[in-house]
C-alpha cells in the first residue's frame, strides 16, 4: 500500500535509467535484509516522515519547473531525483512492519510541510527555506546511514539519498538567489524550520534511540543549523 502525504503530480521528466538509486534498488530488491526486528520497528516510524518530505519536494520542484517560462531544467532533474527517493522509501516502508500510529504520524508531517509553504512570503523565500530543510535532511540521512544499521542495504540507500540532497541544497540556494538577489538580507520568518523539524522528530525520539542514535545530540545539531543572520547563509551558498 502506498503511503502518500500528498498526491503526486504527473512527472515533468522520466527518472534517469542510470541513477544510482535506481541501480541500488535493482541490486537490493529487499531493503530489509540484515535489519533486526527492532531496527525495522524504528524505520517504520522514521521513514514516513522522510517520505512525506520527498513527496512535498516533488510538488515544490514540479510546480516551479512548470511555472518558469525559461525552463530551468535542473528543477525537473531534482524532481526526478525526489521521485526515485520516494519510490525507494515506499519500497522500504512496505518491507517493514506497519507503525500502528501511522495515520497520526502522517498528519503531523503533512502539517509541518504545509506550514513551510504557508510561512513563505515569496517563491524565493520558499526555495531559501527548502535549501535549509534539505541541509537538515542530509544530517538526518547521514545519522541513520551510520547508525546501528550501517552496512545494510537500507543504510546504503540512505547514503545515496543524502548525496543527492546535498546537491539539492546548493541548487535550491542558487535558485532562490536568482529569484531575489537580496533574499539573504530578508528578515527571518516567524516559523523557524529547524525548530519545527525538531519538534516533529522529537515525537519519534525512541525510534532514533532504537537505532543507537543520540537523539538529543542530533536535535541540538539541527537547531544549531538555523542561520543567525542572512550573511551566514550567504556565505554558505
Amino acid at each position: 500500500m502506498n503511503q502518500r502525504c500528498f498526491p503526486l503530480p504527473e512527472a515533468s521528466i522520466t527518472e534517469p535509467d542510470n541513477h544510482p538509486v535506481r541501480h541500488w534498488l535493482e541490486r537490493h530488491p529487499d531493503l530489509s535484509v540484515g535489519l533486526s526486528a527492532l531496527q525495522q520497528t524504528a524505520l517504520a516510524r522514521l521513514v514516513p516522515l522522510l517520505l512525506c518530505g520527498e513527496q512535498s519536494a516533488i510538488h515544490v520542484f514540479h510546480t516551479e519547473y512548470s511555472r518558469r517560462e525559461d525552463s530551468q531544467f535542473y528543477l525537473a532533474q531534482i524532481e526526478a531525483d525526489e521521485r526515485l527517493h520516494e519510490i525507494a522509501l515506499q519500497r522500504l516502508l512496505q518491507q517493514v512492519p506497519e507503525y500502528e500510529n501511522l495515520h497520526r504520524l502522517k498528519r503531523q508531517a503533512q502539517l509541518f510541510y504545509a506550514r513551510i509553504q504557508q510561512a513563505s512570503d515569496s517563491v524565493a523565500r520558499h526555495f531559501y527555506t527548502i535549501s535549509q530543510l534539505d541541509a537538515c535532511v542530509c544530517v538526518l540521512m547521514n545519522a541513520v546511514a551510520n547508525s546501528s544499521i550501517k552496512g545494510t542495504a537500507a543504510a546504503g540507500l540512505f547514503s545515496l539519498i543524502k548525496r543527492d540532497e546535498a546537491r539539492h541544497v546548493s541548487i535550491a540556494r542558487r535558485h532562490a538567489l536568482r529569484l531575489q538577489q537580496d533574499i539573504y538580507e530578508q528578515p527571518p520568518l516567524d516559523f523557524c524550520i529547524h525548530q519545527g523539524l525538531v519538534s516533529l522528530l522529537q515525537q519519534q525520539t525512541a525510534a532514533f534511540e532504537m537505532l543507537g542514535i543520540d537523539a538529543d545530540a542530533l536535535f541540538q545539531r539541527l537547531v544549531q543549523m538555523a542561520p543567525v543572520s542572512g550573511s551566514a547563509i550567504k556565505g554558505a551558498a
